[in-house]
């Protein structure tokens, strides 16, 4: 690895905290009753961070089980065009916890950047809101137990939006290999394309329309550049982590269901990854990470390289199953057709934001339930951390610590700047 990547890699691990003891730290005001029942009639919904994904969420407001009344964003230009695509008297605001402080609102939905899911999820708990989190659902392990912490004490239901476990399509593969159609699966590997690279230019102004020190929030303090935010965050460790933090939840979140890891995760962790000097972004444009797992015991690979595309492939004794938006057999033979009575049958979903309302009306848990979101989105968070340290590291799944290694653990969570605390 070339010098100033090394630099690189030694400032973000400089920068990794201990593990915040600290109880929540809750900075509005509402701390609203657990109790509260559930809008079963018609969910009154606030948004917060809609532009890009989170513009896709205000399609809710066209479900006649909710009626969104508030939308929220650091990027006022992306706070107007919410409230024009909602229509009638939507409120905007700039400060997420406007609507954390509302008692008419009894559900938020996020599409933020990942640095900000963890505190926006844990508040909105707190204050007796039922939350739909964008993927992945946090940007750290330890974010990710917190967030099942509250919405387990608050009594909320937090779904995970990867929508591919609303897909038939995707519940079908993992029917077939959950009953054994492929035989035992020992190896499972996902391929995606490589994360993007961006030539460095200077920090500029940030524009009027934004309040840069509120995107950032928790996020340590950093000069605005056009390509930090937005989309583009995602390719930065201070709030993203690369496609196998973006993509890689949908992915994850399949293998997980098919191999049923809901519950667990692996034993051992190593990566591999290329950086260029020249990319403005700070995470590996290529990345190859393995994980191994004791229950049941198998392979799984991630791997970003030139040449490679969005794909994932189950091996199994008998025969290969690979696809993503459908799937099917490469190598040897297998029956694909429909999962029969006496089989596993999986939770069946089929529009994600529909499965979210009905689970507010009926206090069940989603498709993809908080602590499903945590334990994939640990799996993107364990490939980073890996690569962070260079050396394969050894993990205990039921405590969600990594044997022996200090620094690694640190890894688990990024020290939140002042005054946010979770």
């Amino acid at each position: 690895m070339l010098g100033q990547s090394k630099m690189r890699r030694r400032e973000f691990l400089a920068r990794a905290g201990s593990l915040l003891a600290a109880p929540y730290f809750l900075t509005s005001a509402a701390l609203g009753a657990p109790d509260k029942k559930p809008a079963s009639d018609r969910i009154i919904a606030g948004a917060i961070g809609v532009g890009g994904r989170g513009t896709g969420l205000l399609a809710m407001n066209h479900d006649p089980r909710c009626s969104i009344v508030a939308v929220c964003d650091v990027d006022d230009a992306r706070t107007a065009r919410g409230q024009r695509r909602v229509g009638g008297k939507c409120a905007g605001y700039r400060d997420f916890r406007r609507i954390i402080d509302r008692s008419d609102i009894d559900a938020v939905m996020t599409g933020t950047p990942d640095h900000w899911h963890a505190l926006i999820t844990v508040m909105a708990c707190e204050s007796g809101k039922d939350v739909y989190c964008e993927k992945p659902l946090c940007r750290t392990i330890y974010e990710g137990q917190k967030m099942v912490e509250a919405a387990r004490r608050y009594h909320r239901v937090v779904q995970m939006g990867t929508q591919y476990r609303s897909i038939g399509s995707s519940r079908q593969a993992c029917e077939w290999i959950r009953s054994g159609r492929l035989g035992t699966v020992g190896e499972v590997h996902m391929t995606h394309a490589p994360n993007r690279f961006c030539k460095r230019s200077p920090s500029v102004k940030p524009p009027a329309n934004l309040d840069w020190n509120m995107w950032l929030g928790p996020a340590p303090w950093a000069p605005y550049h056009p390509n930090r935010c937005h989309f583009n965050f995602r390719y930065w460790m201070d709030y993203g982590g690369g496609y196998i933090a973006d993509n890689g939840a949908h992915m994850f979140s399949i293998v997980s269901w098919a191999m049923g890891i809901d519950e667990t995760g692996p034993v051992t962790i190593e990566a591999t990854g290329r950086e260029d000097p020249e990319n403005l972004y700070d995470v590996p444009t290529d990345l190859h990470v393995r994980y191994e797992f004791d229950d049941p015991k198998f392979v799984l690979t991630w791997t970003q390289a030139t040449g490679t595309g969005l794909n994932l492939k189950f091996v199994g004794a008998n025969a290969t199953l690979q696809g993503f938006w459908g799937f099917r057999v490469t190598k040897g033979q297998a029956d694909l057709s429909p999962t029969l009575p006496d089989e596993v049958h999986l939770y069946e979903s089929n529009n994600h934001y529909s499965n979210w309302m009905e689970c507010i009306a009926t206090r069940k848990r989603p498709v993809c339930d908080v602590a499903i979101g945590h334990r994939v989105t640990s799996l993107s968070h364990l490939g980073n951390i890996a690569y962070l340290t260079g050396r394969k590291l050894r993990y205990d799944p039921a405590r969600e610590e990594f044997i022996g290694d200090d620094a690694a653990n640190g890894l688990r969570h990024m020290a939140y700047r002042a005054p946010w605390r979770l």
